[in-house]
């Protein structure tokens, strides 16, 4: 069978561009088992450039812009998303997820709207609905497809104490719990090296004890803590860079439009100070060697 006989063709109501990377239809199910003669799935993974990925999380991009706007939910494109917005005019050319984050106050609201209003191409997923979600955070992903790597990833904007210690008191558990969440979900496979299999399970077995259930709900307390709007300074209680997630509220403001691949997307307010704090001269590119744009990606059916 050719590679990529099935990323062509058309699918009833699907826009062409998305709908020739993920159409299912042109070729009959193939059924895929493991060793043990276990049924994993009636579809083939689909096998994708970099490009071809984020041409796929643009669309999910648009669909958010335009549900948010309907719905008057605020958001803002986040970290090198919004870099990739000002400097490249959509996606950082060698970056392979999109970042989105929303006022904690109007996530609910988010999910719900996503929910009744995505194309059914696409899917929004979190634990409220998957158990075996891993993150504490929604990710929109492609419908019946992981959203390991192709995703748009919606962080919860969050108050914020402006007393120092108490920010880094409230860093910590958020990332310690963070943490906790992962490694009671996350799944010990073949490609772990011994040593890393004993770590993971080891650190399984003193969590025990927890429950995923006690993770979410302290996690959820912690985001209520300081409200949204009463608050001077805000945070990602999800993000990868720890204190660097901090920033006076008043950066982000009601944010500011700008153009993301021929429409409409919205940045925080104050975006120069804002991509400063956290990448310093964001208009520098990085260096050749890291910027990787060759690479393939295979998506996994779930």
């Amino acid at each position: 069978m050719d590679q990529n006989y099935y990323l062509t063709g058309m699918i009833n109501g699907m826009d062409y561009k998305i709908a020739r990377l993920i159409n299912m239809q042109a070729v009959p199910p193939v059924l895929m088992i493991d060793r043990s003669g276990k049924t994993l799935s009636k579809k083939p993974p689909l096998k994708l450039t970099l490009k071809e990925i984020q041409e796929v999380e643009t669309e999910m991009v648009r669909e958010i812009s335009r549900i948010c706007k309907e719905h008057k939910i605020p958001y803002f494109l986040h970290c090198g998303s919004a870099l990739g917005a000002v400097r490249h005019h959509g996606p950082i050319p060698w970056d392979s997820d999109v970042d989105v984050i929303v006022p904690y106050h109007r996530c609910r609201d988010f999910c719900d709207a996503m929910r009744r209003n995505l194309p059914e191409k696409f899917c929004l997923y979190f634990h409220d609905t998957d158990p075996h979600y891993v993150a504490l955070f929604p990710r929109i992903g492609l419908a019946g497809y992981s959203s390991k790597i192709m995703h748009v990833d919606v962080f919860r904007l969050i108050g914020i104490s402006s007393i120092k210690w108490k920010q880094n008191l409230f860093t910590g558990l958020t990332s310690l719990l963070k943490k906790m969440s992962y490694f009671k979900k996350v799944k010990t496979d073949s490609s772990f090296s011994k040593f890393r299999f004993f770590y993971y399970v080891m650190i399984k077995i003193m969590l025990i004890p927890v429950s995923c259930k006690w993770i979410v709900i302290l996690f959820d307390r912690l985001c209520r803590m300081y409200p949204y709007e009463e608050s001077i300074y805000v945070t990602n209680p999800s993000g990868h860079y720890g204190r660097k997630n901090i920033q006076p509220r008043e950066v982000y403001g009601k944010g500011t439009e700008t153009m993301y691949e021929g429409f409409r997307v919205v940045i925080p307010e104050q975006y120069d100070k804002y991509l400063k704090h956290y990448y310093g001269d964001y208009l520098k590119l990085p260096l050749d060697k890291e910027r990787n744009t060759n690479r393939m990606f295979d998506i996994l059916p779930v």
